[in-house]
């Protein structure tokens, strides 16, 4: 019977390896979020959807970035609502969360291409 590969020969230092794997993973995800939030990069809805999240943002902060990150599949807008939704007693997260929801709705507003 043949065993499997490992890019580490040693327990010890496949775990390392596991672990560097995870530690890159993450900073590539953090990094895309960073990026998300810098440039402004928010999920392309439908006209009715940029609305409903605007209004959604304002009265429950975070709550339609989430929704909006949900629908368009992209776990950095999902994390950025849970983030909002957190510094929301804090008042910065309720302001984030307005603009957010401001940038979604004239992203819908200029208009949703299917697919695209």
């Amino acid at each position: 019977m043949r065993r499997k590969a490992f890019p580490c020969t040693l327990p010890r230092v496949y775990a390392g390896c596991v672990a560097g794997e995870v530690w890159d993973s993450t900073q590539k995800f953090f990094g895309d979020m960073w990026d998300e939030i810098r440039n402004m990069q928010v999920p392309t809805l439908e006209k009715d959807w940029g609305t409903g999240m605007l209004v959604v943002n304002i009265l429950l902060p975070g709550v339609g970035t989430l929704v909006a990150g949900i629908k368009s599949e992209r776990n950095t807008t999902m994390v950025i609502g849970v983030l909002q939704f957190l510094l929301a007693f804090v008042i910065v997260g309720w302001i984030w969360s307005i603009y957010w929801g401001w940038l979604i709705y004239k992203k819908a507003q200029e208009g949703y291409l299917p697919g695209v």
